[in-house]
């Protein structure tokens, strides 16, 4: 594309690409939308029940009224094909050039198919990522992503997003980055304050338990070590969205352990005695002042234990599991739980989730 990328032009891309996605599809990836454990702006999450309650959300999806869904609706498509994108990548993942984007859509396209492809494209091109302009060039000029006619989505106008008028000059796009950026942060020092504020209220409460600590126990209090857990030199990063990275830290000091959290069950359901979900020892993959994020652990013989995806680990005695466990392929986001790991996964265990 000649000049610079407007943001009218981005927006009406992304409102192409998820045109092209069949309604199926689509009325999964906005029903996953709704997790409860994923808030969204109220107008955004009204908009999104209304766009549920209709027919046909595919065709109407681009109508004003439910624009504002388009980048949730969108990152909920892209989410596992972004994830195994960066995964191929590897350690070009945050700013890829041209040919090794190229290569690794060839590998991630016969799993997911051209039209989630072509809504990841859009939603990285609808970013604020380094590779933000590659991604809009590729769908621009790359027929096999099918987007041919996409400026017909920019003629229907709408309006533009707050701050950005159609046209605006990149010193402008610049500009928001750069304010983004400040903001983002902020949020990470607001976020490492709290959760060194939590920390030090963690250890007042250990110092302030009654009964004394002596010997072994003592021990096993100080060194890691002396129960079997020793943290695992983590040769694998976890792979997360864009919109995970900006909230979640890899670098967390759970990140490996498994901690015991309440998981709601998939898609909403509930068992024989009415409960929405139950504890389950968990890997944290991530976290923040307030949140982790987790992959779910079952036990033998349950469903995930006979899903293809999930992950059995070898070494479950090590991590301080009573039972073969199963870790799910999906992330889950959690409050912070009070208590911290009561064990860690080997660097093989850790290794094979990603």
């Amino acid at each position: 594309m000649d000049g610079a990328i407007t943001d009218s032009a981005r927006d009406a891309m992304l409102r192409a690409a998820v045109a092209g996605v069949d309604r199926v599809t689509l009325t999964a990836a906005l029903a996953r939308a709704d997790d409860p454990h994923h808030p969204v702006p109220t107008p955004v999450a009204n908009a999104l029940h209304a766009l549920r309650r209709h027919r046909d959300p595919a065709a109407v999806i681009g109508k004003v009224q439910y624009r504002a869904t388009l980048p949730y609706a969108a990152a909920v498509l892209a989410d596992a094909c972004l994830a195994a994108t960066v995964e191929v990548l590897g350690e070009d993942a945050d700013e890829p050039d041209r040919a090794q984007l190229l290569a690794a859509l060839d590998q991630v396209v016969e799993e997911h198919g051209a039209s989630i492809v072509t809504v990841m494209l859009a939603s990285v091109a609808d970013s604020d990522m380094p590779s933000s302009d590659l991604c809009f060039d590729l769908l621009a000029a790359d027929p096999r992503w099918h987007l041919a006619g996409w400026e017909a989505f920019e003629r229907e106008g709408g309006p533009a997003p707050p701050g950005a008028p159609a046209g605006a000059p990149t010193e402008q796009r610049e500009a928001r980055r750069e304010r983004k950026r400040r903001e983002t942060e902020a949020r990470r020092r607001r976020a490492e304050a709290d959760r060194r504020a939590d920390e030090q209220r963690r250890a007042r409460r250990r110092r302030d338990r009654p009964g004394p600590a002596t010997g072994a126990a003592t021990r096993a209090a100080t060194d890691p070590t002396e129960t079997g857990h020793r943290r695992p030199t983590v040769t694998r990063r976890a792979v997360l969205t864009p919109a995970q990275e900006e909230e979640f830290d890899r670098g967390h000091p759970w990140v490996g352990g498994l901690v015991k959290v309440w998981v709601p069950y998939a898609a909403g359901g509930v068992d024989d005695a009415g409960e929405r979900g139950k504890v389950r020892p968990s890997v944290v993959v991530a976290g923040s002042a307030t949140q982790l994020l987790v992959r779910p652990g079952y036990s033998e013989g349950g469903m995930k234990s006979r899903d293809w995806k999930a992950v059995p680990l070898a070494h479950w005695r090590h991590a301080g599991l009573d039972q073969a466990t199963w870790v799910d392929v999906e992330t889950v986001r959690v409050e912070l739980p009070e208590a911290g790991p009561f064990g860690r996964l080997s660097p093989e265990d850790w290794n094979a989730l990603w």
